[in-house]
């Protein structure tokens, strides 16, 4: 991920409901430090990047658990694991990101370099669609496209995740157990969050007709998420930075689409701390495959 597109919605519960300040860059001085050192309340850190892997490429591939695949990263176990390969004959279930660059790369590529029988099994559980609901997310592994979602997984697990997971305080949801258990203070959790899936659930954005890179719509979104916010009753005032973007669309600029993004993932996340919003995951998903897939917070099921 461009580091030019990672920005951060900061909200603090202060006893009296939540002020949601305005989004800013992320900045790992300030920011990974808050994880590393929550002092006496409880965070829970959402990141925008998969948090886990497919469950048939971990089969082949060896992994009983999305922790134990931190653990061969931290380790450099693979040293090839986190280089995307250059070609379709590089492509291995040790080296399954694909490709390093565009041009004659298809995902049937991918498919057959990991020993799969179809690009379903790209995918995760969480990953899929839900009709009506919400639309499917892109494969972890697959690294072209406007919605490519593995060049932030590469740099997001190297540079945060690894290194925060070796602290004894820090959990990683659902994969160490219930939201609610992880919450104490001292602790910090991080969780896989979803812009997209709080648009259209529980936000209630359309699906189609608009574009988050229009500065128009955004201010539309805005004004809805706003709609939202009072007819749900969630206890959430914007502070005047907050509230001077969401009326500004988040800037003339195409790239508003990424605080955009940071915003609306914060509501969706205080809306599940607050219970109106279950966290996941799906029930129905066998304890062996959540422990290497893990869930998108805040996704319904897949009804």
């Amino acid at each position: 991920m461009r580091p030019a597109a990672r920005w951060v919605a900061r909200a603090d519960d202060r006893g009296d409901g939540w002020a949601l300040a305005a989004p800013e860059p992320w900045d790992p001085s300030r920011h990974f430090a808050l994880i590393l050192e929550p002092g006496d309340g409880a965070l829970v850190a959402g990141f925008d990047v998969p948090l886990g892997v497919p469950v048939e490429w971990a089969r082949r591939a060896g992994v009983g658990s999305f922790r134990e695949l931190l653990g061969i990263i931290a380790d450099a176990a693979w040293p090839e694991f986190l280089q995307p390969a250059e070609s379709a004959e590089q492509i291995a279930p040790h080296r399954p990101f694909y490709p390093r660059a565009p041009g004659g790369t298809r995902r049937e590529h991918l498919v057959r370099g990991l020993g799969l029988h179809s690009a379903d099994q790209l995918l995760r559980t969480c990953d899929r669609p839900v009709p009506g609901v919400i639309g499917a997310a892109a494969p972890v592994f697959w690294l072209v496209g406007a919605q490519q979602v593995g060049k932030a997984a590469i740099s997001a697990w190297r540079d945060v995740v690894v290194p925060a997971v070796a602290h004894p305080h820090v959990g990683l949801w659902p994969f160490d157990g219930r939201l609610g258990d992880l919450l104490a203070p001292g602790r910090a959790v991080l969780c896989e969050c979803y812009p997209r899936a709080a648009y259209e659930w529980p936000l209630g954005f359309p699906r189609t007709g608009w574009s988050k890179r229009r500065q128009s719509d955004r201010q539309a979104r805005s004004r809805e998420a706003m709609e939202w916010l009072q007819a749900s009753g969630l206890p959430v005032r914007l502070d005047p930075g907050m509230a001077a973007a969401f009326a500004d669309g988040f800037g003339p600029a195409a790239s508003g689409e990424d605080p955009f993004d940071a915003a609306m993932g914060a509501l969706q996340l205080i809306a599940v701390l607050e219970g109106r919003v279950p966290p996941g995951p799906d029930p129905s998903l066998p304890d062996d495959q959540l422990a290497v897939e893990g869930w998108i917070i805040g996704r319904p099921p897949q009804g």
